[in-house]
């Protein structure tokens, strides 16, 4: 199970630097796992390509694996 904190500040700067009009919220946060799950970096960049700047733009968060009894549970918080 996948539980996200403050999702909203994520969502906000997200809609403040990126070209894209609307996005699918829970892709989206499905892309932020991927990326973390393929790189381990704690945090979700976006290209330049791809934002209103013209700069690679990157958004930090904490991640957190509380697992027992074989089962996982996963925090990521957002500042």
């Amino acid at each position: 199970m996948i539980n996200y904190v403050n999702q909203e500040a994520f969502f906000d700067w997200y809609d403040s630097v990126s070209k894209a009009a609307h996005t699918d919220r829970a892709a989206l946060l499905g892309e932020l796992f991927n990326g973390y799950c393929r790189t381990g970096e704690e945090k979700f960049t976006l290209p330049a390509t791809q934002t209103k700047s013209g700069q690679e733009e990157s958004f930090p968060f904490r991640f957190e694996n509380v697992g027992c009894c074989g089962a996982s549970t996963v925090f990521i918080y957002f500042n």
